[in-house]
């Protein structure tokens, strides 16, 4: 029987599918350099697969909810420095769909230790630089908490934050 392995945000593939890229004007260079670097044949299969995922793309909706699944306010509009509780575990689930994502963004298991703490927004997430590529990519209703890191339990030695998005986490008072 084989185990599926997990991976951090930082290896996660569906980082990209979660972000919107941004249309800029050196598209057309990289393809340039695509041609010289790669081939004739590598350029054009790059570009029909970014055709390909953008047409896939267009007006999916990676978290439709299902019938009964329940719905929660997902602009909170968080700043640096707000506190917020994470929902509990089972709240989350129902917040995703049949791949464990919210919109693209994967909710990983590991992530459930943090489930009812109230914790510190660190920063909001607006824009991402993809490794893989060195595209510039926004993101929507997305933040970092503090405390709440990677331990590289998968081998990797980053500790990067975890993507939180908005509809899973509730505002609360410093008070609280």
């Amino acid at each position: 029987m084989s185990r599926i392995e997990e991976k951090c945000h930082g290896q996660f593939g569906t980082l990209i599918q979660s972000s919107k890229s941004i249309l800029c004007p050196t598209r057309i260079f990289k393809f340039f350099w695509q041609l010289k670097n790669g081939g004739l044949h590598n350029a054009f299969s790059t570009v029909v697969l970014r055709t390909r995922r953008f047409l896939a793309a267009r007006g999916v909706s990676h978290s439709r909810t299902e019938k009964g699944k329940l719905q929660y306010e997902e602009v909170l509009n968080l700043q640096p420095g707000d506190w917020v509780r994470v929902r509990s575990e089972k709240e989350i689930l129902e917040s995703l769909d049949h791949c464990s994502q919210n919109k693209g963004l994967a909710w990983m298991p590991i992530m459930s230790q943090y489930c009812g703490k109230k914790l510190k927004v660190y920063k909001r997430v607006d824009k991402i630089v993809l490794e893989s590529t060195g595209e510039i990519r926004k993101l929507k209703n997305t933040v970092l908490l503090k405390d709440s890191i990677c331990e590289g339990i998968y081998g990797c030695d980053r500790s990067c934050f975890h993507f939180w998005r908005e509809a899973w986490l509730v505002r609360v008072n410093g008070d609280d």
